[in-house]
């Protein structure tokens, strides 16, 4: 099996220093890159709710975990906010840049559209190589080290109906081993699956 590395932290643009520990530890964020757009369209609004996480990327930190189940926890490498609104709010953006839909991150009392995400994989697929540790973040990546990002979505109508469901896999070359070359790659990944939801999105009417 091919070690593979799972980094939980998404599209860099924030950085800081908070005080943690004696050391005073410098803590760069990270953020979604996504573009802000104005509506063009009334309606139908779309209800963005919080992705569904794996359990290993549910905190604030980014992880580092292989095949073998060993974890490491970067503390100076944070996310701004929660990694599970993170991903549905840029989605949302995503989306209203390419179709003109408004989208919302609470239910609206009028009929809508539900947009359901589960993030499948959010990892680093680095193949083996001799004399390669799987924890040697930051440093060159190999020809073949790819970001890949994998999200399940199913779009309904307000009263549950289904109307579309998938599940899209990107993959994003990395130009280094490091976590904000990841979050710029697994960005990139968002943007595209993103723009295939939007394909379903163009033509959608108001529910009734």
């Amino acid at each position: 099996m091919s070690p593979r590395v799972i980094l939980l932290g998404l599209s860099v643009l924030l950085s800081g220093c908070i005080i943690f520990d004696k050391k005073s530890e410098a803590v760069t964020f990270y953020q979604l890159a996504a573009p802000a757009a104005p509506t063009t369209r009334v309606a139908p609004i779309l209800y963005v709710p919080r992705a569904i996480l794996p359990s290993a990327l549910r905190r604030p930190n980014i992880v580092i975990l292989d095949d073998n189940g060993w974890v490491r926890v970067e503390d100076a490498h944070r996310w701004v906010a929660p990694l599970d609104r993170a991903v549905a709010e840029a989605v949302g953006r995503h989306l209203t840049a390419r179709t003109g839909l408004p989208a919302a991150s609470q239910a609206p009392a009028e009929d809508h559209l539900v947009l359901l995400l589960t993030v499948d994989k959010m990892e680093v697929f680095a193949p083996a190589t001799p004399g390669r540790s799987l924890f040697s973040l930051p440093g060159a990546a190999a020809n073949n080290d790819t970001a890949v990002m994998q999200v399940t979505f199913r779009l309904e109508k307000s009263d549950g109906t289904l109307l579309s469901g998938q599940t899209l896999t990107h993959s994003h070359p990395l130009k280094e081993r490091s976590p904000s070359e990841f979050v710029l790659s697994q960005s990139a990944n968002l943007a595209t699956i993103s723009a295939d939801i939007a394909k379903l999105l163009a033509n959608a009417s108001p529910t009734k």
